[in-house]
């Protein structure tokens, strides 16, 4: 069922960081390890290439969902998704581990991020297909009629945001820290 690791590299670089990239083939992960790799740091890059749902299924579910995406009296501490779910335990997880081994760990929400190499899935795609093939972009509303907004990040920003948050060496509690070097993309 699970695999062992027998042995790992002894990584050091002499002009930079020594990272552990997991999750390395994901669109954000291989973009922060392109860029560390440009400022010399040696990246361990690490994931699983396990689909962790069935993009047909999915597909079904969205075909079948009658429901308005979300509102204002949804809860927001219930995860709608697989996906979502996943990132929530996560959070979960790292707050174990910060509890239980007094480990100084940051976390990082993106939403729905957008640029070179990004998944042709994401919104983004579908707005520049629609608007090539001249077809109206949906917009979805509210019960109340209101428009359903969603931020979009460029990739180089948030690039940018984990390396400011690799960078901090003291602990952080939303008043910043003190970097050691900048985070030019």
């Amino acid at each position: 069922m699970g695999k062992t690791v027998n042995s790992s590299a002894n990584i050091r670089s002499k002009t930079g960081y020594s990272v552990l990239v997991t999750g390395a083939a994901g669109f954000v992960r291989t973009h922060i390890s392109a860029i560390l790799k440009r400022h010399d740091d040696c990246v361990l890059g690490l994931d699983n290439f396990n689909n962790y749902y069935d993009p047909t299924l999915e597909g079904l579910v969205k075909f079948c969902w009658k429901k308005v995406p979300f509102s204002e009296k949804d809860r927001t501490d219930q995860p709608t998704s697989l996906y979502i779910a996943t990132k929530k335990a996560g959070e979960e997880i790292t707050h174990m581990y910060n509890h239980i081994y007094g480990l100084s760990l940051t976390g990082l929400r993106f939403f729905t991020v957008y640029g070179p190499w990004g998944r042709p899935d994401m919104a983004d795609f579908f707005f520049t297909k629609d608007i090539l093939k001249r077809k109206p972009i949906p917009i979805f509303e509210s019960g109340n009629h209101w428009t359903i907004a969603c931020d979009f990040t460029y990739i180089d920003d948030v690039v940018k945001g984990c390396l400011g948050a690799l960078d901090t060496t003291e602990k952080s509690t939303g008043s910043g820290g003190t970097r050691k070097r900048g985070c030019t993309v």
